[in-house]
């Protein structure tokens, strides 16, 4: 019975912590960072009591990709005490640089995947309590994409959808796995009332400006389309695509077309002959490129791209700084982010720790069943990563979804 409730504890804290976190902001000015200064205290407090749950639980059941993950820790940690800045590294910020996602915050993140992956349930409750909270930040980056929002102007902050979560790249990717999943919920529940969380999702995407999420929800569509074999969800399904295209002609007509206009400029951020490609991407890949090859066996450090780039005397960036204004302290693509801060042999670890996790769970793909639907909002949020970096808004949802996504537990189902 102990055992049970303090199951029960962590499986509530852990949704708790889903649904608030992408909520906190400090609306007072002055503030270098009224978004992550909040966030990053309760991450690392809710965490820590999950931790002290674990504990008190008594029984560590690690699976192999709990093991692998482990190795993925270990050799993070060895390339924080390596780093440029070693307290830099292991905390993710000091007064001048990081963005709180050091090896602390990868350990609270390993953390709520294994308390999810063994605590965490999922019921029509919890997931719509969830989902609810969450549709109020996505009508709010919706009400800014159409210039309503007091916060921009008193705060002086660059005009731009971002809610809550503090950038208009990180709202993407979190409104993509969050439409997936509320997608995949509508679908299972088959209420005519909750597809207006996809719609509102899709919207929020659309509101983010964010090209690479938009091609990642393309790519999540394509491999979707197997799944209209199973006839009973065929009509959910089409309603869910009805309402994305509902709501694409809806903005685009009230924004005079600026949603069509930044489609058409896809084609040429793809071309990557050209270094400003992708909004600077292209730039920012051969110098994170330029780390690698500089550290390859531990990387640069967490968190310590910038230095590496200022200690090594990197051109590129000197050229990205003199023409933008800007330093570099993302790779913009998460998976050449952690071989320049980690090493390469780190990056191999994480992949192979994503591997085992969908070869594992690969027998338990069915549409409709909530393995399929985290798959499909995993499967987009890694697209993403290519484009994208990691952050603190963000990444713990990602983190918990791919430990229910590992779960074994029998009583995994929306029901």
């Amino acid at each position: 019975m102990k055992e049970k409730s303090i199951s029960s504890r962590i499986d509530k804290v852990l949704w708790l912590l889903v649904t608030i976190l992408p909520l906190i902001i400090i609306p007072i000015k002055g503030i270098p960072d009224i978004f992550n200064v909040a966030k990053a205290p309760v991450l690392a407090l809710s965490s820590g009591y999950v931790l002290y749950l674990l504990f008190k639980f008594g029984k560590f059941q690690p699976g192999v990709e709990t093991k692998v993950l482990m190795g993925y820790l270990i050799l993070v940690f060895i390339a924080s005490l390596t780093a440029y800045k070693p307290l830099l590294a292991l905390t993710g910020v000091s007064l001048t640089a990081g963005r709180f996602e050091g090896f602390i915050t990868l350990f609270f993140y390993i953390v709520l995947f294994y308390a999810a992956r063994q605590h965490m349930r999922i019921s029509e409750k919890n997931v719509l309590f969830f989902i609810i909270v969450q549709a109020l930040i996505a009508a709010y980056a919706i009400a800014q994409f159409f210039m309503i929002d007091p916060l921009v102007e008193y705060f002086n902050y660059t005009k731009g959808s971002y809610a809550t979560i503090g950038n208009q790249n990180f709202l993407a990717s979190w409104a993509l796995m969050l439409l997936l999943f509320a997608s995949g919920f509508y679908m299972k529940q088959r209420k005519l009332i909750y597809l207006i969380f996809p719609a509102l999702f899709f919207g929020a995407l659309l509101a983010s400006n964010t090209r690479g999420c938009w091609l990642a929800l393309m790519v999540v569509i394509l491999v979707s389309l197997y799944f209209l074999k199973f006839s009973k969800l065929r009509i959910s399904y089409f309603a869910v695509l009805g309402s994305f295209l509902l709501v694409f002609l809806t903005m685009n007509f009230l924004s005079k077309s600026k949603i069509q206009h930044r489609t058409k400029t896809i084609k040429n951020e793809l071309d990557i002959n050209n270094e400003w490609a992708g909004s600077g991407r292209a730039l920012i890949w051969k110098m994170s490129y330029d780390i690698v090859h500089e550290h390859p066996f531990l990387g640069a450090g967490p968190e310590n791209l910038k230095e590496a780039l200022k200690q090594t005397k990197n051109k590129r960036a000197q050229q990205y700084g003199k023409l933008t204004g800007h330093t570099v302290d993302k790779a913009h693509n998460d998976f050449l982010h952690i071989a320049a801060v980690s090493g390469v042999p780190a990056l191999l670890v994480y992949i192979f720790f994503i591997l085992v996790i969908f070869v594992k769970q690969a027998k338990n793909f069915a549409f409709g069943s909530a393995k399929s639907v985290l798959a499909l909002a995993l499967l987009a949020y890694l697209v993403q990563s290519l484009f994208n970096i990691s952050v603190i808004s963000v990444a713990p949802l990602f983190w918990v979804f791919l430990g229910l996504f590992a779960s074994d537990n029998a009583r995994f189902t929306i029901n």
